[in-house]
């Protein structure tokens, strides 16, 4: 008997909680939808974007110049599988510097993009914090992407967004 009683009380408890639920759920129901503000109708439904954009901001494009940037490849560290660059950008508001980059190679006078390895190549999504020197140098896995390089001249391509993206170039660097 004491073992019925027990879930008798078990059962009269879930009941109970299941009756407040219920209970306080068409309450809330009952308050929102007889506000006076809560009509919506097709008339008053706007079908205008919402901008959300912060116009507080200042406009940092006319603050940034490409011409503010340096992107040079390490010379002591050229090799065919990979290169290690540092971007300075004398920018007062800075660009977002991003893992992605392109390798051109200079093919009859021409830059020309080179392929990469595999469709199935993505890139992170991440920015780059400058240091005090308003600099940072990034190693970029040259072989996981192109593959290894041959002999030529050559140049990183940097992609950074300013009102659409613009392309920023390194210096020239030789693989032998």
């Amino acid at each position: 008997m004491n073992k019925n009683k027990k879930v008798i009380i078990g059962f009269l408890s879930v009941l109970i909680i299941v009756i407040g639920v219920v209970i306080t759920y068409k309450l809330i129901e009952r308050n929102i939808t007889n506000r006076a503000d809560f009509n919506f109708t097709v008339e008053n439904i706007s079908s205008n974007p919402v901008d959300t954009v912060n116009h507080e901001q200042n406009d940092t494009k006319s603050n940034r110049n490409p011409n503010n940037v340096i992107i040079k490849v390490e010379t002591t560290m050229i090799k065919p599988e990979s290169v290690s660059i540092t971007i300075t950008d004398n920018n007062e508001h800075q660009y977002g510097w991003g893992v992605e980059y392109r390798v051109q190679k200079k093919i009859n006078g021409e830059w020309k993009n080179l392929n990469y390895v595999s469709d199935d190549l993505s890139w992170i999504d991440i920015a780059y914090q400058l240091n005090d020197d308003k600099e940072f140098t990034q190693k970029l896995d040259i072989e996981k992407y192109y593959g290894k390089l041959s002999n030529g001249i050559y140049r990183i391509v940097k992609p950074v967004y300013d009102d659409g993206y613009i392309d920023i170039y390194s210096n020239e660097f030789e693989i032998k």
